[in-house]
């Protein structure tokens, strides 16, 4: 199966945080102005021309994004709760980023006795493997998703938001 990864927009997490939210509950983030403008921009990508479907992650960002790429085409969207990023299962950006900086260390595992435990690079495969298997009679899916997630399919690059990479994965 061809997919189009396609890293949600810029969002916006000002509100959310002047709130005192942390963790997963910044995922109701919605996008930024720049994020929305990268997203419209995004959605004339003759790649998405290829898609028979886009899937996107439920995450606000995402979703958001995603319905900036369908609104003038004809392509059926589906929204998968179990596309999240990446999960640190702590709160607090230090700890968010130990956990990331242990994760690079560690080329995605979590070694015994991490100060900070966080989801594995295998454990976010299969996640990702579960969640798109009902869709694999699709020949090119359009997906929108988190950078981390998006890394266990194309390790070394650099992923700006609204960025869209092509990868071929066998289901």
């Amino acid at each position: 199966m061809k997919i189009i990864f396609i890293r949600h927009g810029e969002p916006d997490y000002s509100l959310l945080e002047e709130a005192g939210y942390t963790g997963f509950r910044l995922d109701l983030a919605p996008l930024s102005a720049a994020g929305r403008r990268m997203a419209t921009e995004a959605a004339a990508n003759p790649l998405l021309e290829q898609a028979e479907i886009l899937i996107s992650s439920s995450v606000t960002r995402a979703l958001e994004t995603a319905s900036y790429l369908i609104r003038d085409r004809q392509l059926p969207l589906f929204v998968e709760p179990f596309l999240h990023e990446w999960q640190v299962y702590e709160s607090g950006t230090e700890k968010f980023e130990q956990a990331r900086k242990l994760f690079f260390k560690n080329n995605g595992s979590l070694p015994a006795g991490s100060p900070v435990r966080y989801e594995t690079a295998e454990q976010m495969k299969a996640r990702f493997f579960s969640a798109l298997s009902k869709y694999r009679d699709y020949e090119t899916v359009a997906l929108v998703a988190h950078r981390m997630l998006i890394r266990q399919f194309v390790a070394d690059q650099q992923i700006d938001f609204c960025q869209f990479v092509e990868c071929e994965l066998k289901f």
